[in-house]
């Protein structure tokens, strides 16, 4: 068997710390609150300490809006908490696909009405009223 070597470029900075889909546990029986999450986050320094209450709930959500780029993490809607599926949660996961391209359709439902009304008015079609 042939050995083959690839260049890998050394690390540079400080190594990436703790992310947010860190603190989020696997399985649907482990489901973290929105509550507890916010505070994970502002123990492990990811959502600044002194923001409002509010303010460091959105700034948490933001951070899992980021994270759902590289992670599947799911939050039904029955307010069971956070959580990344396992095997177990097939049906979890099934409805968060089924959720999330409704909710994909209906925006672009929304985008193309808008769309042609934008249209109509740059052409002269339409009087804006």
């Amino acid at each position: 068997m042939e050995k083959f070597e690839m260049y890998v470029p050394a690390a540079r900075g400080k190594p990436a710390g703790i992310t947010i889909a860190d603190l989020v546990p696997v399985g649907r029986e482990n489901a973290i609150s929105r509550q507890m999450l916010v505070a994970l986050c502002v123990k492990h320094g990811l959502v600044d300490k002194n923001l409002k209450k509010s303010s460091r709930d959105r700034a948490m959500r933001r951070l899992l809006e980021q994270a759902r780029i590289d992670y599947t993490i799911l939050n039904l809607s029955d307010g069971k908490g956070y959580y990344k599926p396992s095997q177990d949660d097939l049906l979890d996961l099934q409805r968060y696909i089924k959720q999330g391209n409704s909710r994909a359709k209906a925006v672009f439902r929304s985008l193309s009405t808008a769309k042609a009304l934008y249209a109509d008015l740059e052409h002269g079609r339409m009087k804006n009223e």
